[in-house]
């Protein structure tokens, strides 16, 4: 990936008065015209990187610039690093792994304890706590057909029930929360859709390319649709599933009111998904207000209800 070797680059250069061209070709395994746009590239974002031609020359970064032999201080590396970590435990990667090793290989051995003292402070686990997204063997092949701009045809199941697709440009992945989507272009239809990994399958590879699109927010439009439906609520909840409902709100949402009993100031969404929500906490909570949707809530109870005392009676 280039954003990790031109940092990788960069490290060498500090740590090396001058390298050949030919020397990071060999060590990244790329070609010589690659290297040169990645030397313009460092160079456009400030750091002054001179090139000396003929024999002896080479790539260096002009000597008054380096400080302490680098420009990274231990929180810049602890960064850097973590953010690299991030990336591979989500989604595997050789070059990802090779920038870390590069990159961890450009450090002091005193300068590495202090950075793993910092790592160590920090962790990040995007997995569900009760199970996997499932989507790995997925993922690796979308990776793939997003790098090499391949078509692919596949099944969804969604809302609108079970759905094939064909001719379909996958741009980009999104990792959301715990869970990875596809960002595609329909060419049919003309938009541009998100779909949750773990809804597809038969994913199959056309031989059709593509050409790369410009790319809109991949959900954007989603969070203005759903915040324009959302309005506030008010709802009794018991103590007991107090920290179930911080999943949804925060404390200034919420109001104790004595006995064990708060009150909450609920942003809700009137539909399935939001009175799946509510519906979740069982008897541990109330509808106060509006009447309509305690009606409704209390309708949706009976109709589950009745599946049970019909199973019963049968």
């Amino acid at each position: 990936m280039k954003f990790e070797r031109m940092i990788a680059i960069v490290m060498l250069l500090l740590q090396r008065k001058r390298i050949s061209g030919k020397e990071l070709t060999e060590m990244f395994e790329v070609s010589l015209r690659t290297i040169y746009r990645d030397i313009e590239s460092i160079a456009a974002s400030g750091i002054p990187i001179t090139t000396t031609p003929g024999a002896g020359g080479g790539i260096e970064i002009m000597e008054q610039y380096k400080v302490d032999k680098g420009i990274f201080t231990a929180d810049d590396i602890s960064a850097m690093l973590t953010g690299l970590g991030i990336i591979r435990n989500t989604l595997s990667s050789k070059d990802i792994t090779n920038a870390l090793v590069k990159l961890e290989s450009f450090v002091s051995e005193e300068q590495m304890n202090v950075i793993n003292m910092k790592l160590n402070q920090i962790m990040f686990d995007l997995s569900s706590w009760m199970t996997s997204d499932g989507s790995g063997p997925i993922l690796d092949l979308l990776k793939s057909v997003v790098e090499n701009k391949c078509m692919i045809a596949f099944s969804y199941f969604g809302s609108r029930g079970k759905e094939c697709f064909s001719g379909i440009e996958p741009h980009r992945l999104v990792l959301k929360g715990n869970h990875w989507y596809l960002q595609a272009y329909l060419p049919r239809s003309q938009v541009f859709r998100l779909f949750k990994l773990r809804r597809m399958s038969d994913v199959q590879i056309e031989c059709n390319t593509f050409t790369s699109r410009n790319l809109p927010h991949p959900y954007s439009d989603f969070t203005d649709r759903m915040s324009s439906r959302m309005f506030p609520i008010k709802l009794l909840i018991d103590s007991s599933v107090l920290d179930k409902m911080l999943d949804y709100c925060t404390m200034e949402e919420i109001n104790d009111i004595g006995n064990d009993k708060y009150t909450v100031n609920f942003n809700f969404i009137d539909d399935d998904y939001g009175y799946g929500i509510l519906m979740s906490f069982g008897n541990k909570l109330v509808c106060l207000e509006p009447d309509y949707i305690r009606m409704e809530l209390k309708k949706r109870l009976e109709a589950m209800l009745s599946q049970y005392n019909e199973k019963m009676e049968a």
